[in-house]
Formats: C-alpha cells, structure tokens, sequence
C-alpha cells in the first residue's frame, strides 16, 4: 500500500508543471495601413477587442487642427506633444474613428496642458504624420520598472 502511495506522489508531481517567471502581456496598439490610416482605435487582444483611449499628437507642423466635423471647420488647435482621450460612442463596439471622404478621423476630447479643463469633443485626421497611439499598458509598465 504504500508503495502505491508513494507512486500516485510521485505521478501528482510530475504531473504539476513547475512554475517559471513569466512576462506579463503588453497590450498591442492599432497599427496604421500602408497609407499611414490608422482604420480603428480598437485592437484584438487575448480577451476580445479592447479600446486605445489615449493618442499622443505629433504634427510635424506643431499645431493640429480639430475639426466639428471631417474636413469641417477648425474648432481647437492642439500642439505637437498633448495627450489626447479618444471619445468612442457609448455601445460597447463603437469605434472612435469616423470615416470621411478624405480618410479617417478619430473623435477626440483634449485636456489642455496648461489647465484650462477639458475641450469639446472634435475630430482629427487618423493618420500617423498627426497622431500615435499610446500603450498605457506599456507606459504603466515603464513607471513602475522605475519606482523599484
């Protein structure tokens, strides 16, 4: 009997995968067609798709314009360097990028940098000469490597 004992330990053991250090998952961002379009702000990820809320912009001519509408009138500028919130509609598989005859746009919400609050919602052409999304999942990731 207590060789059985013994075998059925041995088996359980063997059969318990041992434990390695693992990396945890960094979240992948939208990544832009061979025209620079960034087509949606939602990504694939391990559990459905999940949305890139923040965008950093980086016109080359430090000022981008926001529009009301696509290729509609200028309400704000934003300067090269601001974080911006992508607005997505409030059903859970709405996409914050709108298409418009010249391309897409991706619906925004600014905070102003110099504390101003928050700007009206507005649109801003997708394309990567004017936008880059950001991997909060990476950024958080670098911040706490730092504080250790």
């Amino acid at each position: 009997m207590d060789k059985v004992f013994t075998l059925i330990s041995v088996a359980i053991a063997l059969a318990i995968p041992f434990a390695a250090p693992t990396h945890a998952q960094v979240a992948e961002i939208p990544v832009a067609n061979k025209a620079g379009d960034f087509t949606t702000a939602r990504v694939l990820g391990n559990r459905g798709y999940y949305r890139n809320t923040h965008w950093l912009v980086v016109d080359p001519n430090g000022s981008l314009n926001c529009r009301a509408t696509p290729n509609g009138a200028v309400t704000t500028r934003l300067s090269s360097g601001w974080i911006v919130t992508a607005a997505f509609p409030a059903n859970k598989d709405g996409d914050a990028i709108v298409m418009g005859q010249s391309g897409p746009w991706l619906r925004v919400i600014a905070t102003d940098p110099l504390g101003a609050g928050k700007l009206p919602a507005c649109l801003v052409r997708a394309n990567r000469r004017y936008i880059a999304p950001i991997s909060l999942d990476y950024t958080n990731k670098v911040i706490s490597k730092k504080a250790q």
